[in-house]
């Protein structure tokens, strides 16, 4: 009889035990979702396979990653068009992919959700030829303080200068480029697997295309002896206004939002403390590859960017100033 009692117990204690395992199993796999963080190759930027090995930009993304403890994370570098389709349908129950850096636009929030912007962006350059452009031929505006003089788009393009874009990639210097664009202004390549910024650098020294936008990264990566061929502008249609930037774009699932919305949890709480603000501050200055001319400018558009996140004023699908957001990516 009492083997038969010890018999049951041990069943119980069995069926018990493997039922805690279970619920603790499951436990373990909630907490071990993993978020995919997705960046396209760009300079500065060691990878291994996929996985972005090291520069500033992964930096970034770390900093932001260790706000945001109840998740694992990985870091994947893909071309711009195989990322944007991995949020779109890559995501599964226990991890999500996010586009760090994606463009703000009513098409993409039908598949994705939006954080709060983490940083903000500064004049973009454009590189121009400096044996077929000079600054009289694009002027057209009075210069605004900063290192390099405000060149118009517009006016560069209506005489028939040309520059590139890139298929599948959506950014605020190909939608101010399309305004004036004609079959003879505008080449459009594949930039698959390619870095943007010094695909275009290598077209401006072919000669293929008379001026182009380069990221201050990849502006850095030039020797003074390969500077010296070109004249740095700053694009004036895209200069005189401050948009959020480096939004975290995650797959349209239950797990893509509870992603973003701890995120924009942590921005708010970091933008609140002035000592953390300015640590994300001078990460950010640093993965955007500007030059210490820029610091000035940047900080006071930064101290704008903080006050309106930290007073609620500026949230995950808002702008600020009058511009409408369009993030380059």
């Amino acid at each position: 009889m009492q083997t038969l009692v010890q018999k049951v117990l041990f069943a119980v204690v069995f069926f018990y035990a493997g039922f805690v395992s279970a619920d603790q199993a499951e436990e373990s796999t909630f907490e071990t979702t993993t978020v995919v963080w997705l960046r396209p190759p760009e300079a500065n930027m060691a990878i291994d396979g996929v996985t972005i090995a090291s520069g500033p930009i992964l930096e970034n993304m770390k900093h932001l990653a260790s706000h945001l403890p109840e998740f694992r994370h990985r870091f994947e570098t893909y071309p711009v068009k195989r990322a944007l389709s991995l949020v779109r349908k890559g995501s599964s129950n226990n991890n999500v992919y996010c586009f760090f850096g994606a463009s703000l636009n009513e098409e993409r929030k039908e598949w994705g959700y939006f954080s709060t912007p983490t940083s903000i962006n500064l004049p973009i350059l454009v590189l121009g030829n400096q044996a077929v452009i000079t600054r009289e031929q694009a002027a057209g505006t009075t210069d605004i303080n900063g290192p390099f003089p405000l060149i118009s788009i517009q006016n560069l393009l209506e005489a028939d200068f040309k520059t590139v874009l890139y298929e599948g990639v959506t950014n605020a210097y190909g939608k101010t480029v399309k305004k004036w664009q004609t079959l003879e202004n505008v080449i459009v390549l594949n930039g698959l697997g390619k870095d943007l910024g010094l695909h275009t650098i290598a077209l401006l020294k072919t000669g293929r295309i008379d001026f182009g936008y380069v990221g201050h990264s990849e502006l850095n990566t030039l020797s003074p002896n390969e500077l010296a061929q070109f004249t740095t502008f700053q694009a004036e249609e895209l200069s005189f206004n401050t948009r959020g930037t480096k939004r975290l774009f995650c797959s349209l699932t239950p797990l893509g939002n509870k992603v973003v919305a701890a995120l924009d949890q942590a921005i708010t709480s970091i933008l609140l403390s002035e000592e953390s603000a300015n640590t994300l501050r001078d990460i950010n200055f640093e993965a955007e590859g500007y030059s210490p001319m820029f610091k000035t400018l940047f900080e006071s558009r930064w101290s704008t960017f903080q006050k309106l996140v930290s007073r609620g004023e500026l949230s995950r699908h808002s702008v600020y100033f009058n511009v409408v957001e369009e993030n380059v990516e």
